[in-house]
């Protein structure tokens, strides 16, 4: 029996260019609500590699007080920033892709954020992935990202909260090169367990969700995989293989204080006893087990690994209160 375990995403770090803008988007249009508003503290500019004179500013958001698949948008000062995946396509290498939130209704969604500038992959469509069906629609915005906004139609999902982006960050997309060998990075390595994978390929030439050119999109076979940390849905990322195309590769620039989707952030309990099974298997640690002060959780012990695709994951647990 495992001597350690996990709760979930706890957090994705956003990097923005412009936290009125991108704080307006998703509390004043979409509802969700601010947990607090810190300022970085030097410990965690030194974590991420940055110099002393780097400064920055935070905001913790989530949606309609949900604790995990929050956001942590960071605005940095006083260094040179570069853009995470830089006029990103879905099928290119590198990084987080882009984040999922359900929506009450997607076409609605669609014309309102073509409305505030945001930009669609395709029109919204209706998917079939695995066994799920649902009407999903990928849209670019704001520091070059890329947002799913999906409504599930089977098996039927009804949404309770009364707000635009009505759940959390409850996905992710990664993605990867090859997909076996990802997966052994996440469930070998790091723990991850699988919930279920799917393939998808189109029977003709068509529109797509992915924004491949007609003539390509019964050609690409995307290949993808859902992995959580604690076994459970509450907040999962999938990775995904396109095979049958090749893109841009960023895992090199997916670094702070890049902007973009720069970080998931995962807890851990025992996280000695995780730290050093990592350890033990040999797996590459960018930052060593050590504590700082994060808000709005107090003293946390945490550690990060960088995986092969350029994706930053900081393991952390609470320390408790004596």
């Amino acid at each position: 029996m495992s001597n350690y375990g996990f709760s979930s995403i706890l957090e994705t770090v956003y990097s923005v260019g412009n936290m009125d803008k991108v704080k307006h988007f998703y509390c004043d249009y979409g509802g969700w609500n601010s947990v607090g508003v810190y300022a970085t503290n030097s410990e965690q500019i030194q974590f991420w590699g940055l110099k002393d004179d780097v400064v920055g500013s935070e905001c913790l958001i989530q949606s309609y007080g949900h604790p995990t698949g929050q956001l942590r948008l960071v605005k940095f000062e006083n260094v040179h920033q570069e853009y995470l995946r830089s006029s990103q396509q879905p099928w290119d290498i590198g990084g987080i892709m882009d984040i999922n939130i359900r929506v009450h209704e997607v076409a609605n969604t669609f014309e309102e954020l073509r409305e505030l500038g945001w930009h669609g992959l395709s029109d919204p469509l209706l998917q079939v992935m695995g066994p799920y069906e649902l009407y999903d629609i990928l849209m670019k915005g704001y520091d070059d990202t890329i947002m799913a906004f999906t409504h599930r139609v089977k098996p039927e999902l009804n949404l309770t909260a009364p707000i635009k982006l009505a759940t959390h960050v409850y996905n992710s997309s990664v993605t990867v090169h090859d997909l076996e060998t990802a997966k052994a990075y996440y469930v070998d390595d790091l723990g991850c367990q699988v919930l279920n994978s799917y393939e998808v390929i189109k029977d003709s030439p068509q529109e797509n969700m992915f924004g491949l050119p007609f003539n390509l999109a019964d050609k690409v076979k995307c290949k993808a995989c859902f992995l959580s940390f604690d076994g459970e849905r509450d907040t999962v990322f999938q990775i995904i293989e396109f095979e049958g195309v090749t893109g841009k590769n960023f895992s090199k620039t997916t670094r702070p204080p890049h902007r973009g989707y720069m970080e998931y952030r995962i807890e851990v309990f025992g996280i000695e006893n995780y730290y050093d099974d990592l350890l033990k298997k040999g797996v590459a640690i960018q930052n060593t087990l050590q504590s700082l002060v994060m808000e709005p959780y107090g003293e946390v012990a945490l550690f990060s690994v960088i995986s092969p695709e350029g994706v930053w994951l900081t393991f952390l647990e609470r320390k408790k209160e004596d």
